[in-house]
């Protein structure tokens, strides 16, 4: 089994002119905080390439591997014309990439910082084709949920793609950002409320984006400006926006309602999908005028003070979620003890694995491993970083599932940090509904939560599923 020594670091593997499984890297068209991006050619495709690989190293956050895992998840089971194009992957120890097509267009955000007066029919049909393209989404059970100009490119004949699933969720994999990072995540002016909370399966927190993103467009301003703080991110569960209409007059009355029903706390509030948005913005004459629709004066300060109270004991609107059968397809851990090295326990585990999964060929298995913590003080060497040490449990844990040979759609790879290994399990198993978990029973030195009782035993205690004991 693969030792994280043993692989080679990420920036080593992609240099300009080298040819990776049959990709011939171009140049580096943009490092970010989480990937690197570069052109790429390869005989047979002739669709411009854009290889996308995760930032592994020094001072490199451990989310960029998450990123890039649940991008690559969703972005491969995506079949839509908003979306780029899929076209490879690498494996996470030798070539950890992703290909997909080079979309030629402009992140809308370029526009907004050149200062670009937008006319209300351009922002009508922006939001008209955003809405359709996350309907296309939604009907294939994703959920983007990183919506914001960057994230949109819209090329010269005004064609949108959404671009960077590195946030999203998807109903029929497991969650790597709900799993691993436990708190609401995404783009603080356009994160929805129920983010805010840490809900990540609502599709109506794409529809709080979209109208964060045309009020944007029509006013210059951000409805809830661009805060920095949990309390800052928290006051849109009760604030009222500024009515677009007393910044720009000509907004028309239909289109301020429309805003500003995207733009209401509770998800039951707004649209409820998004081909009922794009409808309406296709045709005003079906949108019913409120009370929104001739707003022209911020709330007062008492009306304030009562939505508030109003949202001190907020709670997230019920939201319908995809019905996920655990008799047809239920979902199975595999606990994989990647610090030891016990191979006949593992041997074992991988056989027991295969009858399980030959039993259910529905079934979905996650491929799962702990650890105490990752390094504060970083070496220089990519495996003395947090990133690289998370890289090479994961390498461990894709070597362990190699001979069971599942599609990719049916399992995925998690390295949680956990003190207490045990709870961590458990928790896993609860917040996906899972119906297996399988552990090994090592004769060597068994993690103890307590002198007189081991992690396996609490696992058996507290998990909310079936447990499957192998012993070597």
């Amino acid at each position: 089994m693969a030792k994280s020594q043993d692989i080679e670091a990420v920036d080593e593997i992609f240099q300009e002119g080298k040819v990776i499984d049959g990709f011939t890297l171009g140049k580096e068209l943009h490092r970010g905080g989480m990937a690197s991006l570069f052109s790429a050619t390869k005989n047979g495709i002739d669709l411009p390439i854009l290889l996308k690989i995760p930032r592994v190293g020094r001072d490199q956050p451990v989310e960029s591997l998450i990123g890039f895992e649940t991008e690559l998840t969703i972005l491969r089971s995506l079949k839509s014309p908003f979306v780029p194009k899929f076209l490879g992957a690498g494996n996470m120890a030798t070539r950890p990439y992703i290909a997909m097509e080079q979309i030629h267009g402009r992140p809308l955000e370029d526009s907004i910082k050149e200062g670009k007066n937008f006319e209300i029919d351009e922002v009508i049909h922006i939001g008209a084709d955003l809405a359709q393209a996350l309907h296309s989404l939604h009907s294939q059970d994703a959920i983007h949920l990183d919506i914001k100009p960057d994230n949109i490119l819209i090329d010269d004949v005004g064609k949108l793609t959404l671009i960077d699933f590195g946030l999203a969720h998807h109903s029929r994999f497991p969650d790597l950002l709900a799993e691993e990072m436990r708190k609401g995540v995404g783009s603080a002016p356009y994160i929805s409320p129920e983010q805010v909370a840490g809900i990540r399966e609502d599709a109506r927190s794409d529809i709080f984006s979209v109208g964060v993103v045309m009020y944007e467009l029509l006013t210059g301003e951000l409805p809830f400006g661009n805060p920095q703080t949990m309390g800052g991110l928290r006051k849109r569960m009760w604030a009222e926006p500024f009515p677009p209409r007393s910044i720009r007059k000509e907004i028309p009355r239909w289109l301020q309602e429309v805003i500003l029903r995207c733009l209401e706390p509770r998800a039951a509030d707004r649209y409820q999908s998004a081909a009922r948005l794009r409808q309406v913005l296709r045709d005003p004459e079906s949108v019913k005028l409120t009370e929104r629709a001739d707003r022209l004066e911020p709330p007062s300060f008492w009306e304030n003070v009562r939505r508030w109270l109003k949202a001190a004991g907020y709670e997230p609107s019920p939201c319908p979620r995809p019905s996920l059968s655990n008799q047809d397809a239920p979902l199975m851990i595999a606990a994989i003890d990647t610090r030891q090295s016990d191979e006949a326990l593992r041997l074992r585990m991988q056989n027991t694995a295969k009858n399980l999964l030959q039993a259910y060929p529905e079934s979905r298995l996650v491929c799962l491993s702990t650890i105490a913590s990752t390094p504060t003080f970083e070496g220089k060497q990519e495996n003395e970083t947090a990133s690289g040490i998370v890289r090479g449990h994961l390498v461990q844990l894709m070597e362990w599932a190699k001979p069971l040979k599942l599609p990719p759609e049916r399992i995925s790879y998690h390295v949680l940090e956990a003190l207490d290994p045990a709870t961590r399990i458990v928790e896993f198993a609860q917040d996906n509904d899972a119906a297996l978990i399988l552990i090994g029973a090592s004769h060597k030195v068994p993690n103890k939560v307590a002198p007189w009782r081991t992690s396996m035993t609490k696992i058996v205690e507290e998990a909310p599923c079936s447990v499957h004991i192998v012993r070597a």
